[in-house]
C-alpha cells in the first residue's frame, strides 16, 4: 500500500513545509529510486533482524550507506534534500563505527549482546526515518506502508 507522506501528520513543528521548493524532476526520481529500495531493504522489511544475525545486518547498514552515497553523487550539491542524504550516510558510518567499536571491546566480532544490538538499531532505524520523511516531504512522495512505521511520531 502506498501512503502520500504530505497527508500523514507531521511529526515535528521543527520542520516546517517548504513550499517555495521545487525539486527537478531528475531530483525527484532518484530520491524516488532511494526510498523505495529502502522500504524493500532488509533493515525496513517486515522480517525481524534477530541478534544473531549481526553480521548480517553490519553488510545491510554498509551496503544502504553505499546506496545512499550512490543516490548523493548523482544529484548537484544544491538539490533539495541533499543535506538528508549526508544525514543519513553519517547514521549509517555511525553504526558502523559504533558496533565496530564494542567488537574491539569485546575481543570479538559480532559479539554485541542483544540488548545493545536493538538498541542501536532501534536509535539507527528512528534517524534514517527522520530523513526519510524529510525526503519524502520535499520530493512529495508516496512511500510504502511499511517504512511510515519508522517515521517520527508515527503510531504503529
Amino acid at each position: 500500500m502506498r501512503i502520500r507522506i504530505r497527508d500523514l501528520d507531521r511529526p515535528l513543528a521543527a520542520m516546517p513545509f517548504l513550499t517555495d521548493a521545487k525539486p527537478t524532476p531528475v531530483e525527484c526520481q532518484s530520491v524516488a529510486g532511494l526510498v523505495d529500495m529502502i522500504g524493500g531493504h532488509l533493515l525496513f522489511g517486515e522480517q525481524m533482524l534477530l541478534a544473531e544475525e549481526q553480521e548480517r545486518c553490519y553488510r545491510a547498514v554498509a551496503d544502504l550507506r553505499r546506496l545512499v552515497g550512490e543516490t548523493a553523487e548523482i544529484l548537484p550539491v544544491d538539490a533539495l534534500g541533499h543535506d538528508d542524504l549526508l544525514a543519513m550516510r553519517a547514521a549509517c558510518r555511525k553504526y558502523l563505527d559504533l558496533a565496530d567499536a564494542w567488537d574491539k571491546k569485546s575481543g570479538r566480532r559480532f559479539s554485541m549482546p542483544s540488548y545493545r544490538f536493538y538498541q542501536m538499531l532501534g536509535a539507527f532505524r528512528e534517524v534514517m526515518g527522520l530523513h526519510l520523511w524529510r525526503l519524502g516531504d520535499l520530493h512529495d512522495l508516496d512511500v510504502d506502508g511499511r517504512l511510515v512505521a519508522f517515521f517520527p511520531g508515527s503510531k504503529d
